[in-house]
């Protein structure tokens, strides 16, 4: 059974490609060969086990044309005509598979080893047939220039035509691999190759070859070298494989416009579009390389900077963690403290005992207000926006004696990510600490934050306004309220760089200028585009 399914499918191979060579034989000529792309897209493909059966498939056809050529030039014609040019072109094909790596680990074609195999393979195709020269003609090939003629209308007949199927071909195998039949038709309506192709590809090359066709002269001409232009556009911006499709739109338009007779003219037209198609393949590898290298690295920066929003939300748990721990320790302390002294009643006076629970007491509120520091209690209870209003930062002006005010405006605020939200605070404390100077004072301080969204990201701007007092700062110069501050917000005091650089995690920015009387900074940060989620 197995046997008899290998040789189904050998015959099914045989009679496929010899349908669609004869079919593709029939819209081709001599100097536009489009079964020369059939057949090195098959040999690509094409498992070696099967190819046996092409060379079958191949001399089919070739069969028919080789006794029709028997009474005209004779045995020796027809068995050369009779011969497979893919029998010439395996050999090129299977080293560049196993050389020259003409697949990368994707299965992607690398489109210089198949710009090699394609020269190679149409000087192959072309040398035999001009070898058809030899046999229908009495005179030396040297004593007639009809023979470099038709030798270079072969070439690039074989040529035009390989670049007109295969790059083609490659394309729409990479769009079928992107996704499922099913999402073939919404792929390609919003595949920007595709839009492009119809809004400006085809009628740009249409018309041209409209006045290729319709204008004698030099317009002509210049009409017919014009169409690399719209191909090369097509390469820029979309790389090899708008330089694929392209080609082939050009490809097919000089053909449509070519005599049935090669002229000078109808020469220099194929040159020049077979050495644009190839320049711009290779250009257009290129980018596509570059371009891939551009994806790579902004993926890796986008994970690089989810690995340090992660890194900065696990560090915030842990402090979390930390300061739950202190508040127990504290009572723990307070507990001891009260027993102990509950002990010593009968051996201390009243007031050594007052004096000892309100040191008992001094102790306890300083661990508090420690792990208060490290993750605001009110975090849970009231949220972010309670916090920065009525936290740390709020109960330390106070303390200072600082006037402060806080004013929430915009949307989106409670729904950003936690990690965003504990970003922004740190960030907040940061900032207080970075424009609190020892001099001149600070008399009053206001935070204003606004939230918004803009394409569905949410995004959050801080503002910070100090105004300084120059004339108590001179009367009452205040020396460690920077570092008492510092220790009372929780924060490193690591100054703008720092900022910035942890603004930048979040996609934000940071801006400091001069207002009258005092000093402003601005903060822009963007929610995560994927939540931080932690067990």
């Amino acid at each position: 059974m197995g046997i008899g399914k290998g040789w189904l499918r050998q015959v099914a191979v045989v009679a496929a490609y010899a349908l669609s060579y004869g079919l593709l034989r029939q819209v081709s000529f001599a100097h536009w060969f489009l079964p020369a792309g059939l057949r090195l897209l098959c040999l690509l493909f094409v498992p070696y086990r099967y190819w046996p059966a092409m060379i079958v498939g191949e001399m089919l056809p070739l069969a028919q044309i080789s006794y029709d050529c028997l009474d005209q030039f004779g045995p020796t014609y027809a068995l050369i005509k009779l011969f497979p040019p893919i029998a010439l072109a395996m050999p090129i094909v299977h080293w560049a598979r196993s050389r020259l790596s003409l697949f990368d680990g994707q299965r992607s074609v690398r489109v210089g080893v198949l710009l090699l195999c394609t020269l190679l393979v149409s000087l192959a195709t072309a040398a035999r047939d001009i070898s058809f020269l030899y046999t229908a003609r009495e005179q030396a090939p040297g004593d007639n220039p009809v023979f470099w003629q038709w030798g270079s209308q072969y070439f690039l007949g074989n040529y035009l035509g390989i670049l007109t199927i295969v790059p083609l071909a490659l394309l729409l195998r990479d769009i079928w691999r992107e996704g499922s039949l099913r999402t073939l038709g919404k792929r390609l309506a919003s595949n920007r190759l595709v839009l492009d192709s119809i809004g400006l590809l085809l009628p740009a090359l249409t018309l041209l070859t409209w006045v290729a066709a319709n204008v004698k002269g030099d317009f002509s001409f210049v009409a017919r070298m014009a169409m690399f232009m719209p191909v090369a556009w097509m390469a820029l911006r979309h790389g090899w494989s708008g330089a694929a499709l392209g080609g082939s739109v050009a490809s097919l338009g000089i053909a449509l416009i070519t005599p049935a007779e090669f002229d000078v003219v109808t020469m220099q037209s194929q040159v020049f579009i077979s050495f644009a198609i190839t320049t711009l393949l290779m250009l257009g590898a290129r980018i596509a390389t570059l371009h891939a290298r551009d994806d790579r690295e902004r993926v890796d920066g986008r994970l690089a900077l989810q690995l340090a929003q992660q890194g900065l939300y696990l560090g915030e748990l842990r402090m979390r963690q930390t300061a739950d721990a202190l508040e127990q320790v504290g009572s723990a302390i307070q507990q001891s403290h009260s027993r102990f002294l509950a002990r010593l009643h009968n051996l201390l006076s009243a007031t050594e005992e007052r004096t000892y629970y309100r040191q008992a007491i001094a102790t306890q509120q300083q661990v508090f207000r420690l792990a208060d520091s490290l993750y605001p209690r009110t975090w849970q209870s009231r949220g972010f926006p309670s916090t920065l209003k009525n936290g740390p930062i709020a109960k330390a002006m106070d303390d200072m004696g600082i006037a402060f005010d806080c004013e929430l405006s915009g949307r989106g605020l409670s729904r950003l990510d936690p990690g965003v939200q504990i970003a922004l605070y740190r960030l907040a404390c940061e900032s207080v600490v970075q424009l609190f100077e020892p001099s001149p004072a600070i008399t009053e301080l206001r935070i204003v934050l606004r939230g918004g969204e803009t394409r569905d990201r949410r995004w959050v701007v801080l503002r910070i306004d100090v105004t300084f007092d120059r004339t108590k700062a001179l009367i009452e110069p205040k020396q460690n309220e920077r570092e008492e501050l510092t220790y009372r917000l929780g924060v490193g005091g690591l100054g703008l760089d720092a900022i910035r650089d942890r603004a930048r995690i979040y996609g934000g920015a940071v801006h400091t200028r001069a207002i009258p009387k005092g000093a402003r900074l601005a903060l822009l940060l963007h929610d995560t585009t994927r939540p931080v989620t932690l067990n």
